[in-house]
């Protein structure tokens, strides 16, 4: 896949217009049209679109790739712990509540945040104990990508799924079952990586 079909694909799975893209991005309109239809092959507005679709550059132009510099690892809040079953009761997720800091390299720019997993519902990712890490700024939902939700104070962490909108277990107890989406649930954040011993 190219640069234009690559960007035209993760927008319309972002559920976003080239309009609103343009609007997040600070690219113009017409210039994510002439990208999409492959008349402008410039690239230096791609890590601009990536950060607006909560992608890495290389999701939209395969060539890409960051000059050789040192790991830099971002410093990452552990605070409190989520279900990874129904929607909980759970203390409250504030900063004021971190356990410990942790050190992670590899993330891209995000509003990041670590919670401790309790649950096995999405044990085939996350087993009960890991610690998934979460940008709080990547929300909108994406078919197939895991989120943090939260509904009045309760929390969940669980794979989004469409048509129907549900929120989905990725577990190997049978048990579980899927989470209607209701009214006053909201995105907490993207679930972007596992931390988990062996």
């Amino acid at each position: 896949m190219n640069i234009a079909s690559n960007l035209k694909r993760l927008r319309r799975e972002s559920g976003l217009t080239q309009a609103q893209l343009a609007e997040r991005s600070g690219v113009s309109q017409q210039l994510i049209s002439q990208i999409e239809r492959g008349v402008n092959l410039s690239t230096k507005e791609l890590p601009a679109l990536a950060r607006a679709l909560g992608v890495p550059v290389h999701e939209i132009d395969q060539s890409y790739s960051l000059p050789t510099s040192p790991a830099v690892a971002e410093r990452v809040p552990l605070v409190s712990w989520v279900s990874a079953g129904h929607l909980l009761e759970q203390p409250a997720v504030m900063p004021s509540d971190v356990a410990q800091w942790l050190n992670v390299g590899d993330l891209p720019r995000g509003n990041w945040i670590a919670l401790r997993v309790a649950g096995d519902s999405m044990d085939r990712v996350a087993p009960d104990g890991s610690v998934i890490l979460v940008d709080r700024n990547d929300t909108s939902v994406l078919d197939g990508k895991f989120y943090v939700f939260s509904l009045d104070g309760t929390a969940t962490f669980k794979r989004f799924r469409k048509d129907p909108d549900r929120l989905q277990p990725f577990s190997t107890n049978p048990d579980h079952a899927s989470i209607p989406v209701s009214d006053g649930l909201h995105v907490f954040g993207r679930v972007r990586k596992v931390i988990t011993d062996l």
